[in-house]
């Protein structure tokens, strides 16, 4: 049996669901707001996740200092632990003169060093989507005209964060508040891999003006790009996390008609050299594969040379456009469509997406143009 938390979120393929840093750090925010202005303790708090459904997070370490409120949420990643797993994520509350709410983050959350990230060089490591959270969580619960500032601290961070990617990505201090469905999903066992597959054949099977058609996405940033940009039914969409391979040939078996694939341009960037688990325990080609592009497409060898030294594949699109080569992104496209039919021997018309981390499509193959704004006028081909 799981906890009654985790009862509310589900499973997948058998497999217990977690929740992200992000939906702890909002959890927690609420909770200490709430504190702050009833001055009373609060054993748990009810959020809402982006993607509407509503979660019963339980609160530790509740506490009073003078004029502020403290508590946290211990964060689990259900049946796909990950370095950050039963961790304390601590937020603090404030009283402020101005109203509204303020985040700011405390020991342990890290500290952006480079360019190419949802958060600019000198912010605290909270992404967009849990500050967001936050701020929906805590003036949901603050009365009227007043202000609170947020503090998000993790004592255990700096030490937790040495074993994530954060030290490569130029985030120095501690771990990143991170999460855009607010959910974790176990993705690398057999049981997600059967969840794919059974996604895929619903979606086969689903009665829509193209029939036969599925969209492949890694994770939100193609789904939301699908939906809000192309007004594709989500019956349509299936999340396959890095089993790209594996979706690919399901689509086969399941008689699937068309495939396509929308997706960050870094995801897409590993497909198109080759790697069909883009999970990096299997490898990592996103900037070679960029800069092999990149001089195909006309940079130079001092150009090429900085892509190279990137730490992430966001900030070589900073840097393509600024070149005036986004012509780049297409490529890419092309690539990953080459790679994928040859891995499937050409049976099944394909269209490729490469979106940047905001969902915008920077180039596609075949070539959809900017004034297709509906799913069923994209195109596809072998």
């Amino acid at each position: 049996m799981g906890s009654p938390v985790f009862d509310s979120l589900g499973y997948i393929g058998g497999m217990r669901r977690g929740y992200t840093t992000g939906s702890c750090a909002a959890a927690a925010a609420k909770g200490a707001a709430m504190m702050l202005f009833s001055r009373e303790i609060v054993s748990s708090v009810s959020i809402t996740l982006p993607g509407g459904q509503g979660i019963t997070l339980p609160l530790e370490e509740c506490s009073f200092s003078g004029a502020t409120a403290r508590c946290a949420v211990r964060k689990d990643s259900g049946d796909d632990p990950d370095g950050t797993d039963g961790m304390l994520i601590f937020a603090r509350a404030r009283r402020i003169e101005n109203s509204g709410v303020r985040i700011s983050g405390g020991p342990g959350i890290g500290r952006i060093t480079r360019k190419g990230l949802p958060v600019q060089p000198g912010e605290w490591a909270i992404n967009p989507g849990p500050r967001r959270m936050i701020e929906t969580e805590v003036g949901s619960v603050m009365p009227p005209g007043q202000g609170v500032e947020i503090t998000i601290s993790a004592p255990e961070g700096e030490k937790r964060a040495k074993n994530t990617w954060n030290p490569r990505l130029g985030i120095e201090g501690g771990i990143s508040i991170l999460g855009t469905t607010g959910i974790v999903e176990p993705k690398s066992t057999a049981a997600y891999l059967s969840s794919i597959d059974l996604y895929i054949s619903s979606a086969v099977a689903f009665d829509s003006s193209r029939p036969g058609a599925v969209f492949l996405v890694p994770g939100y940033v193609g789904e939301q790009c699908l939906r809000e940009r192309f007004q594709v039914p989500g019956e349509l969409v299936v999340r396959i996390g890095d089993h790209v391979g594996h979706a690919l040939t399901s689509c086969v078996s399941a008689g699937a008609a068309e495939v396509f694939l929308y997706g960050h341009v870094g995801k897409w960037a590993k497909v198109a050299a080759g790697l069909f688990n883009t999970n990096c325990e299997f490898g990592d080609a996103r900037l070679e594969t960029l800069a092999a592009c990149a001089g195909a497409e006309g940079a130079t060898k001092e150009q090429i040379r900085e892509i190279l030294s990137l730490p992430l594949a966001e900030e070589a699109v900073l840097l393509l456009r600024k070149w005036n080569l986004s012509s780049v992104f297409s490529l890419v496209a092309e690539r990953t469509h080459m790679r994928c039919s040859l891995l499937l021997g050409g049976t099944v018309p394909l269209g490729v997406g490469v979106l940047s981390l905001e969902g915008e499509v920077l180039g596609s193959f075949p070539a959809a143009g900017k004034e297709i704004r509906t799913w069923t006028e994209l195109p596809s081909s072998e």
